[in-house]
């Protein structure tokens, strides 16, 4: 959905928070085109930090305006380039078998599918190292967290820190740890879904190629040798 004007004036001053619910910090200037579409966004994530976020990076719906991490923009964007190669492949394909496309026209367009799958394998391979890095970035994070909820917990049981302020510092770390996991678990489902694509574009552009026939190797003749009995 393109964001507008008016679907992002009334966040003006408002915390914005990402899809997994943590708050990346308060909206304070939008961007936009002279017909009201939104090019991006101004996020104060402190006092000190401002940062211009491109537009693409937000959704909005009928739970508000919320914040895509990067990495998800570009898995969705190399989904869609993945499963259209495969989808524009298996079209030719068929029609070529039907004889409604001839074999000059076929093989020119089955060759550009081919070097525009390969751009994407390139970009997807890219794409899924960041994955895996983000991947292990979050498992960190998971045990920071875990590591300070344990040492809360240790001053709180020995009595030098108050229920509520512990209370309330531990919902903190375990949502904190919760969105991690959350995001930690999207990230491994798209590295999947990305290789699944993969292979399944790549065995729709290998569909049709020519099979090359190893060479027969010449047998001399089997010289049989008669031998009378008696």
């Amino acid at each position: 959905m393109t964001l507008t004007i008016e679907n992002v004036a009334s966040y003006l001053g408002q915390p914005i928070y990402d899809i997994y619910g943590r708050k990346v910090g308060i909206l304070v200037s939008v961007y936009s085109d002279v017909d009201g579409t939104v090019t991006a966004l101004e996020i104060m994530t402190n006092d000190a930090i401002y940062e211009t976020i491109p537009a693409e990076r937000f959704e909005y719906d009928s739970e508000g305006l919320k914040l895509l991490p990067e990495w998800l923009v570009n898995a969705r964007k190399i989904e869609k380039k993945l499963d259209v190669v495969r989808k524009r492949v298996r079209a030719l394909e068929e029609l070529y078998k039907r004889g409604e496309v001839p074999e000059h026209a076929y093989k020119e367009l089955k060759e550009k599918l081919w070097r525009e799958f390969e751009k994407v394998k390139a970009d997807a391979k890219t794409l899924k190292d960041i994955l895996r890095k983000r991947s292990y970035e979050l498992e960190n994070f998971v045990l920071h967290i875990e590591k300070a909820m344990t040492h809360l917990m240790v001053s709180y049981t020995a009595g030098e820190i108050p229920e509520q302020g512990f209370k309330n510092s531990m919902d903190m770390l375990r949502y904190a740890k919760q969105a991690a996991q959350a995001e930690k678990k999207a990230v491994e489902e798209h590295i999947s879904l990305i290789s699944k694509l993969e292979r399944e574009a790549l065995a729709a552009v290998s569909t049709g190629e020519e099979e090359v026939k190893a060479p027969t190797s010449s047998t001399s003749p089997i010289t049989v040798k008669v031998v009378n009995s008696g």
